[in-house]
């Protein structure tokens, strides 16, 4: 009797495994991301992938060993406050006053040190942004030190170097969309200029249309028209890993009729952001599907497969990142902040 209970159980999980992917073929961890100005987490090894609001601020980055969440928002006197939380439950643990006018883009260092952003000293004059600096500042407010970059230029963008040892970005102009900028975190040399993508390409700039590999070896990209792209870090032996996705959705007719609506010619029409798992097996990107439909999907490099997590209406997903359960670089000469001064305690 036990034997072929056994028996039993075992054929049950061979039928699963079989019919149901996730269980070994998609990585572990979270994926965290914005959509209408709210902050969602999504895992992507369920069976059914399904998004769980984690606060209203969308202006976010998770930590990088999945335990909090950096959020931007603004207190009645309008001064910008940065939002420590617990990324699970959504709970604030502190808040830090930002001594800036304006803010673009955050992100949390890999070494869980430094949470990077940038914004104006100065009030805004006209509706524009005066002498956007980048700042780095400690998860529990008591470290903040300023980067130098190119001066005259708005720094948005934000992406991490794997080592946490300094930060990329883009400027926000309409004439270098293939030009990449390094600041390092020491704050001591000079901005260097990265040119490691195709001449044709372009890009978005407004968001981080690129990501480098946890190994630090792979950069990838998201040319908007074009698809998703994989290039040694030098910018050489580019190749596309994602292009024509067959989707079929819905399109509602103006007399009312559903129409199912194959788009398997255009495949997926925009591409805007994209993340590596924390071990370098998939990426996730955001796209703009078409009529009105915006999805986040996943690529497996070991079964050059695509899958959809979510689809979305109206709005474009925004800032996905996707971390683990671990730092994935330990800290330079231990400087790291010490977790349990983020105790998840009232605030």
């Amino acid at each position: 009797m036990n034997t072929h209970r056994l028996i039993v159980l075992f054929s049950v999980i061979i039928l699963l495994l079989g019919i149901c992917p996730n269980l070994l073929c998609w990585a572990e961890g979270m994926i965290v991301y914005a959509y209408r100005g709210t902050t969602y987490m999504i895992h992507p090894n369920d069976t059914v992938p399904t998004p769980t609001r984690i606060t209203e601020e969308g202006i976010s980055t998770p930590s990088p060993d999945g335990r909090f969440l950096a959020a931007v928002d603004r207190d009645p006197d309008r001064r910008n406050l940065l939002h420590i939380r617990d990324l699970h439950t959504g709970k604030k643990i502190r808040s830090i006053i930002l001594q800036v006018h304006s803010y673009v883009d955050i992100s949390w260092s890999p070494d869980g040190r430094w949470i990077v952003y940038a914004g104006s000293p100065q009030r805004i004059r006209g509706g524009r942004d005066l002498d956007t600096e980048i700042f780095l500042i400690s998860p529990d407010g008591q470290r903040k030190r300023k980067l130098p970059h190119p001066i005259g230029e708005r720094p948005i963008g934000f992406v991490w170097a794997p080592d946490a040892q300094s930060v990329f970005y883009n400027l926000a102009s309409t004439d270098r969309l293939q030009e990449i900028w390094e600041s390092n975190v020491n704050g001591q040399e000079k901005p260097k200029k990265h040119l490691p993508f195709p001449e044709r390409a372009g890009f978005l700039s407004r968001y981080p249309f690129y990501a480098f590999s946890p190994d630090g070896k792979k950069i990838a990209y998201t040319p908007l028209h074009e698809g998703v792209f994989v290039a040694d870090i030098e910018g050489r032996n580019h190749r596309k890993v994602v292009e024509h996705i067959h989707e079929g959705i819905f399109v509602v007719k103006a007399d009312g009729i559903n129409l199912l609506e194959e788009i398997a010619n255009r495949g997926l029409r925009q591409f805007f952001q994209v993340d590596w798992s924390p071990n370098g097996k998939y990426l996730v990107f955001s796209v703009d599907i078409g009529f009105g439909n915006y999805g986040l999907y996943i690529y497996s490099f070991a079964s050059q497969k695509v899958r959809r997590l979510v689809l979305l209406e109206d709005n474009l997903p925004i800032l996905p990142r996707w971390v683990g359960d671990s730092l994935p670089v330990q800290p330079h000469n231990k400087m790291a902040v010490t977790w349990g001064s983020l105790k998840r305690t009232k605030n």
